[in-house]
Order: C-alpha cells, then sequence, then structure tokens
C-alpha cells in the first residue's frame, strides 16, 4: 500500500491542532530536533561511505596494476621459455640432420 505523504502531513496537523498549545510546541520542537540529528546522521554517513568508497578505488587500482605486471611478467617468461625450447630444438634438428642415416 502506498503512502500518501499529503494525508500524512494532514492527519500530523490536525493531531498537532487538537493538542494543547505547549504540548503541541513540545511535539514540534522535538520533531526539529529529531529531524535535525537525522539529517547530522546522515551527513556523517554519506562522509563515512566516502571515505570507504575512496579506499575501495585505491585498492582496486593497485589489483589491476599488479595484474598489469603480472601479466606482463608472464608474458615475458613464456616468450623467453619459448626462445629456449626453439634454440633446443633447433640444435636437436641440426644434430639428426648432420648425423648420416644409419640402415
Amino acid at each position: 500500500m502506498a503512502v500518501d505523504d499529503a494525508a500524512l502531513e494532514r492527519l500530523r496537523d490536525d493531531l498537532v491542532a487538537a493538542l494543547p498549545g505547549g504540548l503541541a510546541e513540545a511535539i514540534s520542537a522535538s520533531e526539529a530536533r529529531l529531524g535535525a540529528r537525522i539529517d547530522a546522521s546522515a551527513a556523517e554517513t554519506r562522509r563515512h561511505m566516502d571515505m570507504l568508497a575512496e579506499g575501495l578505488k585505491s585498492d582496486i587500482a593497485r589489483v589491476a596494476e599488479g595484474l598489469v605486471t603480472l601479466t606482463e611478467r608472464l608474458s615475458a617468461e613464456m616468450r623467453d621459455g619459448a626462445e629456449i625450447i626453439d634454440r633446443r630444438l633447433l640444435r636437436v634438428e641440426a644434430r639428426l640432420l648432420s648425423t648420416p642415416e644409419r640402415s
């Protein structure tokens, strides 16, 4: 069921109007203080979440940099390994081609 903000506001106004003057003023003042506390809490929570988000962005950037470095190192090692294997195969091939065939 949807909440009708205008209807709630009218109900609040009707209830406050039905209360004795001092009580109505006390409720209004209490409501204002509570609203201010809620706003302050929301602002503090927002600042805290912003700080957490910045920290996460920094952590994610470091992980990404680490992955790039790791990928580059692995690529270089694989190239070096492939070159070593290629040289060894060439030597084996040369030996096989230079030996006379035995029948």
